[in-house]
């Protein structure tokens, strides 16, 4: 996929994680909840439009994921979902949920409870998480 530019809103938002088949990984920076985002390198906006490779990817990807959060990170809940009415470029959002964090019940986007942001540290041991995590997948 040649020429693919991250929307600046995710950019300014997120850490890279890096890319895994073709799917940008990021995690919000927003540390009250782990929040991951998965932006596959298309100029596609809708999930519909996805090619064949791309959704079976995604589809993977997330739900491999949710099944990290929910387990590993001791989740009540994971919450995905492509919404993208602020940000125009595909994106999927695998988010874990727990009752303890500020935002619950409600919806994470677009509100922000400042003062819980990662640490280096903390970037680099949930970029292994995910790199662990994905390193499943096999054929998937």
């Amino acid at each position: 996929m040649n020429e693919f530019t991250l929307h600046p809103t995710l950019a300014a938002d997120c850490h890279d994680l890096g890319v895994w088949r073709n799917l940008r990984l990021l995690l919000h920076k927003d540390a009250h909840v782990p929040w991951l985002i998965l932006v596959p390198e298309t100029s596609v906006t809708e999930w519909h439009e996805l090619p064949g490779d791309l959704h079976r990817q995604l589809l993977a990807a997330s739900t491999l994921l949710a099944r990290m959060l929910k387990t590993d990170f001791a989740c009540d809940k994971v919450n995905v979902a492509a919404i993208g009415n602020m940000v125009p470029q595909f994106h999927y959002h695998v988010i874990g949920r727990r009752k303890t964090d500020p935002y619950w019940p409600g919806v994470v986007w677009g509100r922000v409870v400042e003062g819980c942001v990662y640490e280096e540290g903390g970037i680099e041991e949930l970029f292994a998480r995910v790199q662990a995590c994905l390193a499943t997948a096999g054929e998937y």
